[in-house]
């Protein structure tokens, strides 16, 4: 458990540091948007399509980690609309809660991912991220549309939707440059590996950033269902799956890993922008941001990594 805590707490370091910077207010408020954006649209896709243009995907026992993720996300997504009928909340709440237990921190995966593996677990988390986070958006849409909004889900709008997803472009690009074997030229991959490497630090940063501390004690129901499923039954349930299909360890730490995170910061963004309840949704991000902090470590070290 040592090495894994080693591994994360500069990563969660920088997460304080970003929440720290907002709340002294520096640079000024302007600043974390425009970043966030950079990192998004531009740094990490860099890191993506560098790592995985250059990976050695051949041998990787991709399609057992997809199955073991993905059949993971639904059965946490079933469980959550399972406990619809159990929780006091509205509809509103249980949109929040939803994504609170199917979404997760992709700054924080890949950043652990390179603490834990180092190269060779990038090209790994990638592959994870491109594959979860279409189902990942399909389900809270339409969650969001059914619950919030109140009107039919728009599947050509959620499908145009993923394929401007800035994250899944980088990959099927990097994916794309690797079948092929087209190498890069050398300034343009080198150029595309400096700016790969900010989007790890600016990319904690930014989920610093978006931690709100408010009133936990509000919706506590929604909150403590939300983290029980996303930080303990999720990973279990990886854990379980990647156990009956006998993955590597490489393989079954990266799946862990991704389903042990935290949810995802922009999960904010779609409850504001979709009628959710954004102020549960902020609480289940900080709350769930400062339990991960606890739990990841005792996850990976004593399922995977220990």
């Amino acid at each position: 458990m040592l090495t894994v805590s080693l591994a994360l707490i500069p990563i969660f370091l920088v997460i304080l540091l970003g929440y720290l910077l907002v709340h002294i207010r520096f640079p000024n408020e302007s600043f974390w948007q425009p970043m966030e954006e950079v990192t998004y649209y531009i740094l990490f896709p860099c890191l993506l399509i560098n790592e995985l243009s250059s990976a050695k995907l051949h041998g990787l026992n991709i399609i057992p980690m997809l199955i073991a993720l993905m059949g993971s996300m639904l059965f946490i997504a079933f469980l959550t609309w399972l406990s619809r009928t159990i929780l006091p909340i509205d509809g509103r709440g249980f949109t929040s809660v939803f994504q609170g237990s199917v979404r997760f921190n992709s700054y924080v995966g890949i950043a652990v991912a390179a603490a834990l593996l180092q190269g060779a677990g990038v090209p790994l988390a990638a592959l994870a991220m491109a594959c979860m986070i279409p189902l990942a958006n399909v389900l809270c849409v339409s969650v969001l549309a059914h619950y919030a909004t109140h009107e039919p889900t728009h599947w050509l709008a959620i499908f145009k939707t993923l394929l401007r997803n800035p994250l899944i472009l980088g990959c099927v690009i990097g994916i794309s440059l690797n079948i092929s074997g087209l190498l890069l030229p050398t300034p343009i991959q080198q150029t595309l590996g400096i700016l790969g490497k900010a989007s790890l630090p600016f990319g904690l940063l930014a989920a610093g950033a978006g931690l709100r501390f408010g009133a936990f004690k509000n919706n506590i129901s929604g909150l403590f269902v939300s983290t029980l499923l996303k930080l303990l039954i999720y990973p279990l349930c990886v854990w379980g799956l990647c156990e009956l299909m006998a993955l590597d360890k490489q393989t079954s730490t990266i799946a862990v890993l991704y389903g042990s995170l935290p949810t995802a910061t922009s999960a904010y963004i779609l409850a504001r922008q979709m009628g959710g309840d954004a102020t549960l949704m902020a609480n289940i991000i900080t709350f769930q941001t400062i339990i991960a902090a606890l739990t990841m470590p005792l996850i990976l070290s004593i399922l995977v990594v220990g």
